[in-house]
């Protein structure tokens, strides 16, 4: 099976005031269809410039990426992204907001009626459709750029750590809510975080990436069983699989 994305010996390097900064790489990944693979790693590590590579938002400085067989040229279309900050427009509603995805792609509202509202339904916002950003608490904000990214329904969701700034028991129900639309229809997820639990309950692979410049180090597969809910996360697999990313980072001198 042809990979979703294909990852070539790509690096990074930023060209500053006081000399260049090898941000990232080399480094090489596949990434099948419907997996789910974070991208874990220390503040700085680059993570996110791979994730903005993958994007189209940032080019290479050398290597290649390949999204389903095709190089990787400049900003695509066929994806979903969302960032730790939201894009959600304040003069929109949720209902506003999420169609504006489709508008912006040229889609018909009326055809994503039926989609918009069982994704709203999913992550628990149904009745609040008509309210405005503002109106709204930063986890619900953050679930609705959640089916804003989603609405079109692409093969491949780009998520850079989307639940950073919100506070734990929050973080925990997004993650139940990403958790349950991923295996609902299944779309190629690359995920950038550095909470290694987030990252365990979450994946099907763990890319360790190493301090600056950063480089894929290792990948870990996680053997565990969906739903990653609280009887998984209690499970001495789930220990030992964090227990083994801590240690790896211990190694890097950054835990």
């Amino acid at each position: 099976m042809a990979a979703s994305i294909a990852i070539r010996e790509v690096t990074k390097t930023f060209e500053t005031a006081d000399g260049p900064v090898h941000a990232f790489g080399p480094s090489s990944l596949d990434i099948q269809p419907g997996e789910f693979v974070s991208l874990l790693g220390p503040s700085g590590c680059g993570k996110s410039t791979l994730l903005l590579m993958v994007a189209g938002l940032l080019a290479t400085t050398s290597g290649e990426i390949l999204s389903r067989g095709e190089i990787v040229k400049g900003p695509r279309t066929d994806i979903g992204i969302m960032f730790q900050d939201n894009t959600l427009v304040p003069w929109r509603t949720v209902q506003g907001n999420i169609e504006l995805q489709l508008e912006l792609r040229g889609l018909d509202r009326n055809s994503y009626r039926d989609r918009i509202a069982q994704l709203i339904a999913n992550v628990q916002l149904a009745g609040f459709e008509n309210r405005f950003p503002h109106e709204l608490s930063g986890g619900m904000q953050q679930r609705a750029a959640l089916c804003q990214s989603l609405v079109h329904k692409p093969e491949t969701l780009l998520l850079d750590e989307p639940l950073g700034k919100l506070d734990a028991m929050t973080r925990e129900t997004i993650r139940r809510d990403l958790q349950n639309l991923w295996m609902s229809s299944r779309p190629t997820v690359l995920f950038v975080t550095h909470s290694i639990e987030e990252a365990v309950q979450l994946s099907n692979r763990v890319c360790i990436i190493t301090p600056r410049p950063g480089r894929i180090e290792r990948t870990i597969d996680i053997d565990l069983p969906w739903p990653r809910d609280l009887a998984v996360k209690k499970t001495m697999a789930f220990a030992k699989h964090v227990s083994t990313i801590q240690e790896i980072f211990h190694g890097f001198g950054v835990l």
